[in-house]
């Protein structure tokens, strides 16, 4: 027997102006502007933020973005505050994540059991995550408890590497690379091991960056069997050397350029799964058609839209299988966002996980 759980409605009577919200574009120029709390629609729920994740998108903005300012943040833990007409899967006061995509469950693809093909998708309407309140569908919620705000706002990111790591279908005891020690890299580290990897590589740049060698460490904490720094030696050769046949599976989460690199050192018949990118016009890349022909090498983009495996996500980080404590090292509010974007990107604080908390 299914029981619709009814809970009472909020009403704000007089909706504030002065809640903050980040936006931002190229060259850290940063808006953090005053808005109305939005008035959930039917089928809404209005929602108050308690913390959104520093994403790596964010920071592509932030630097790179040349057009009219972006809204930042995607990775939301939040609290139902008020619901809208005809919402009865959900009451006031549940902790929920909040998709920034979600499948719509009616079109072919999603029929299909294709979900991740979906395009007629629910969104988050040009709203910020970073921000204090925004009003979204309740099909883009996903209920949680048995963990803090903060951690569970690691839900999006720790989807984007469990997409991208299953991606990569690594075989049972299989070696694997994990090309860049970004937040989602670190996590594709766990998840690989937590998949079956036996021995798993980490590729980062420069150990003279104190954010690297921090990242690099967790990395280590997080399950990497070989840190290799690319500025120090041939990441390929490193990994060769390590690996003879080269590695069965490599995941990219660092930028384009590291694609061709990623390929050398992948063995014969393996997959590479990548999902960097860049918004600074760094987005081509050359690679030889014969090499991956001949090699057998397959290449898996990963596009984290709609959003796919939230529920064992939060699953993962309730249970402690992926430790938030290794991941998180700031939290911050309105008046340090662009401070802390800055630093985040400077590579000289130890910055592996900042968390804006309204």
């Amino acid at each position: 027997m299914h029981i619709i759980r009814r809970a009472p409605v909020i009403i704000f009577s007089e909706r504030s102006t002065d809640v903050k919200a980040v936006f931002a574009k190229k060259l850290f120029n940063f808006d953090i502007r005053d808005l109305e709390i939005p008035k959930p629609g039917e089928g809404e729920v209005l929602v108050k933020i308690h913390a959104c994740g520093l994403c790596g998108t964010d920071m592509h903005f932030a630097q790179d973005w040349e057009e009219d300012f972006m809204p930042l943040g995607h990775e939301i833990a939040a609290e139902v505050v008020e619901l809208g007409k005809g919402v009865t899967n959900y009451q006031v006061g549940d902790k929920v994540i909040v998709e920034d995509v979600g499948m719509c469950g009616v079109c072919e693809h999603c029929k299909n059991g294709e979900a991740y093909r979906c395009r007629n998708n629910y969104n988050l309407k040009g709203q910020p995550g970073m921000a204090e309140y925004m009003a979204v569908s309740e099909h883009l919620l996903n209920r949680f408890d048995g963990m803090d705000y903060v951690t569970a706002s690691l839900t999006e990111p720790l989807a984007v590497a469990l997409n991208t790591v299953l991606n990569s279908e690594i075989p049972l005891g299989g070696n694997v690379v994990v090309y860049g020690p970004g937040p989602i890299g670190l996590m594709c580290v766990r998840v690989a091991r937590l998949q079956g990897a036996a021995k798993v590589a980490l590729v980062g740049y420069s150990a003279q960056s104190p954010r690297e060698v921090a990242r690099m460490n967790a990395g280590a904490d997080l399950g990497a069997d070989y840190l290799i720094y690319a500025a120090d030696n041939d990441p390929v050769e490193k990994v060769r050397a390590i690996f003879p046949n080269g590695a069965d599976r490599v995941i990219v989460t660092s930028p384009p350029k590291t694609l061709p690199s990623a390929v050398k050192m992948t063995a014969f018949g393996g997959i590479v799964s990548f999902i960097g990118i860049n918004l600074g016009g760094q987005s081509t890349v050359e690679l030889d058609v014969n090499e991956l022909i001949f090699n057998k090498v397959t290449l898996r983009p990963t596009f984290a839209e709609p959003g796919i495996k939230f529920p064992v996500a939060i699953r993962l980080l309730r249970e402690g299988l992926v430790d938030a404590s290794k991941l998180i090292t700031h939290t911050f509010g309105f008046a340090d966002a662009e401070r802390i974007f800055r630093m985040n990107a400077d590579g000289n604080e130890k910055v592996i996980k900042a968390v804006l908390v309204p």
